[in-house]
């Protein structure tokens, strides 16, 4: 079902792109790992409503392991700022589409699933231009890294990205109270009273 612009849809719909976004900047996840998209839905038993399709783009076994955090995280950042998101966010789903960035493409022997786990850490597909790793390293044979002072390049480097997801940050938090006061506008026009803003009652004696 198409999203119409200007709708409360729309709106959702742009709350959790600039969520996401956040997120994945606050976690320091490469923004083109994660792809949003959203699906408007009808259940029976809640009614219309609206699914948070997370597409990975990207294979790595951090990602991997912490999927669940990151879903978890999400939901409370828009929780947080959508107090009412549980009346028409129905759920988050996953979908992959690492294409060959994962190294796992056959699924292993039954045996597999029956043996012990093993401290063993899976190599993360490495970006272009650095060396490949061995698809199993033993965690106790990675060496560490020796200490190395970061050269003037390097540390105005690092201050500019700073700077620039700081303004980053800034751009979107603009973007969410407009969003946001978009919201209370519509409820105050359709004579709806925006969650947070009930009148107050004298409490009992």
């Amino acid at each position: 079902m198409t999203i119409e612009e200007g709708t409360e849809n729309a709106t959702r719909r742009q709350l959790v792109y600039v969520l996401l976004r956040d997120a994945l900047r606050r976690y320091g996840i490469p923004a083109r790992w994660i792809e949003c998209q959203m699906l408007v839905v009808s259940s029976r038993s809640r009614g219309p409503g609206m699914y948070v399709r997370l597409v990975l783009k990207h294979w790595d076994y951090r990602m991997m392991n912490y999927t669940h955090a990151f879903q978890n995280a999400l939901l409370t950042d828009i929780e947080r700022f959508e107090p009412q998101s549980s009346e028409w966010l129905h759920g988050i789903s996953w979908q992959l589409e690492v294409a060959d960035t994962c190294p796992y493409v056959d699924m292993p022997d039954k045996s597999f699933w029956q043996e012990p786990v093993q401290r063993i850490l899976p190599a993360a597909p490495m970006e272009p231009l650095a060396p490949a790793m061995p698809a199993m390293v033993h965690v106790s044979n990675i060496p560490s890294m020796p200490n190395r002072t970061a050269s003037p390049e390097a540390s105005q480097l690092a201050a500019s990205a700073l700077a620039s997801d700081e303004a980053q940050a800034r751009e979107d938090l603009e973007k969410l109270f407009a969003i946001r006061d978009n919201e209370l506008n519509r409820e105050a026009e359709e004579g709806r009273t925006p969650f947070g803003y009930e009148a107050t009652k004298p409490a009992p004696l």
